[in-house]
């Protein structure tokens, strides 16, 4: 593992924000084991290829069915969302496991249980912010929430994602995500982050941690060297809103009650 000294610059984030990552953004391209260090504090670990056999994920990535949205800027994104996600007063009325469980349960497991591989280079590689993670995510998530019992809440599978500049946002403040790249026959797709000056190549089979909620960045473009090439990113990361999600049975009551409160609603307008 080397150790590279960064330093911030000065960029209007607000504006980048509008703009997709170019190669030219970052001096700096690493594409072997290094931690990023600012102040002596790490805020990036780039693990060029992961000791522990990833290929039965590879494999999983392949045969996901994945939801295509086309976002107000009009670029159309490939992706899938795992794992568990929080209530949405809309949408939702209740904490739950993400879709895929119910219609790819296979796949959804094997993405699960990567979530310790990723934990478990977290703790190899910054014993203190996991241990620190890890005890929040004990103390406020119920333990049906976590992925194979790690820190991690949820996750989302990015396919063939060109992202624009952008933050993550909703995860605890001041944690790492994790994620995983896998690139057949593709150039460039780099995770670009301008205000470090850095690059991280995203080879096949690497992982990459930081705070994504601190770091801007996105996706250098993806150039593919034949029609069926792809560049996937599994990203594992940690939701705030799950602090606030009972336990499953406890949920299920909940849900129950509010339909019946809006039957009986119902009724009563007719």
């Amino acid at each position: 593992m080397q150790f590279l000294n960064a330093q911030l610059k000065k960029l209007d984030c607000k504006e980048l924000q509008k703009h997709h990552a170019k190669e030219s953004d970052c001096q700096i391209v690493v594409n072997q084991n290094t931690t990023v260090l600012l102040n002596g504090k790490p805020i990036v670990v780039y693990i060029a290829n992961l000791p522990k056999s990833t290929d039965s994920l590879f494999d999983a990535l392949t045969r996901i069915k994945y939801d295509t949205n086309t976002r107000t800027s009009g670029m159309v994104t490939s992706s899938k969302i795992f794992g568990y996600a929080p209530r949405n007063a809309i949408r939702q009325l209740s904490c739950r496991a993400a879709s895929i469980a119910a219609h790819q349960p296979k796949e959804s497991d094997i993405l699960k249980q990567f979530a310790s591989v990723a934990a478990e280079q977290y703790h190899a590689t910054n014993s203190e912010l996991a241990q620190r993670h890890a005890r929040i995510t004990e103390e406020k998530v119920k333990p049906g929430y976590r992925m194979a019992g790690s820190m991690f809440t949820s996750g989302i599978v990015n396919h063939n994602n060109p992202l624009k500049y952008h933050f993550d946002t909703g995860n605890y403040l001041g944690v790492w995500s994790a994620m995983f790249a896998f690139k057949r026959d593709i150039d460039g797709g780099r995770l670009a982050c301008p205000e470090l000056g850095i690059a991280f190549e995203c080879a096949d089979k690497s992982l990459t941690m930081f705070d994504g909620q601190s770091i801007l960045h996105g996706v250098t473009p993806i150039i593919k060297k034949r029609p069926e090439a792809v560049r996937y990113t599994v990203v594992y990361y940690s939701l705030k809103q799950m602090w606030s999600c009972e336990s499953n049975e406890e949920e299920i009551e909940k849900l129950r009650a509010m339909r019946t409160k809006i039957e009986i609603s119902r009724k009563i307008k007719k």
